[in-house]
């Protein structure tokens, strides 16, 4: 009897049913896409202005340099995209600015005796960048890098009142954090160096008649904090 059951026991184990393990998913988040937003905040920075000698009353004549710091606020859009690689991630971003950074002072007028006031406007800024991240799940640190723009506007008034504007071009590099904190909704804070360098810039007066040739060189600091929306974009499946 005991080797009739010894015989009887791997057939009743083979006929024991399986256990089923249902297949498992998992999501796995990705910065992969592409994204608009919007952002706000301040900036601030300096003008440091020199104008060429030129002839008053029969003698040469030329003020010493003036530097102006100017500041405030900001706000505006950007669109860029993202390709996450591992933890790495590498993008495009463009940005621009509605601006308020303005800044005034009294500036010598080259002249004994006759005083100036010197006034400086930043209306627009903006750049276009590439971005380099480390990502930590749903938090992105990256760097940024690639050229600014700037519309300035300058005022000298004295004896006479002289206007000028231009849009410069520069070099900007950057850093920030940002966190999704929804599939497609993320927030960042970032700050930005903008480093337009030294060029010549005319001033005239009101009639057009009389001209200051100036050579300014200007930087500008940026922080801001913005809100993105991702789109064409949607999590990794993994089925195991």
């Amino acid at each position: 009897m005991v080797a009739l059951a010894a015989a009887l026991q791997p057939a009743a184990a083979a006929d024991l049913p399986v256990a089923y393990r249902a297949p498992q998913s998992y999501v796995i988040f990705t910065w992969t896409g592409f994204y608009f937003g919007a952002h706000g905040g301040g900036g601030w920075g300096r003008k440091d202005e020199t104008i060429a000698p030129f002839v008053f009353g029969g003698a040469l004549v030329g003020p010493p340099g003036t530097n102006v710091d100017i500041s405030g606020g900001l706000a505006g859009g950007q669109i860029g995209a993202n390709y996450q690689a591992g933890s790495w991630v590498f993008g495009v971003e463009a940005d621009a600015s509605w601006a308020d950074l303005t800044g005034n002072t009294a500036c010598a007028s080259g002249i004994v005796g006759v005083a100036a006031n010197c006034r400086a406007k930043v209306d627009a800024l903006g750049t276009f960048a590439g971005r380099l991240g480390f990502a930590l799940d749903r938090v992105l640190l990256y760097g940024k890098g690639g050229t600014a723009f700037a519309n300035d506007k300058y005022e000298l008034n004295s004896i006479a009142a002289y206007r000028s504007n231009e849009t410069r071009w520069g070099w900007m590099a950057g850093a920030g954090i940002e966190y999704s904190f929804t599939d497609n909704w993320s927030a960042k804070f970032e700050y930005n160096y903008l480093d337009f360098g030294t060029r010549a810039v005319r001033f005239t007066d009101t009639t057009g008649t009389f001209v200051l040739d100036t050579n300014i060189r200007e930087r500008i600091h940026v922080a801001k904090a913005g809100i993105n929306y991702r789109f064409g974009w949607a999590p990794v499946g993994v089925t195991y």
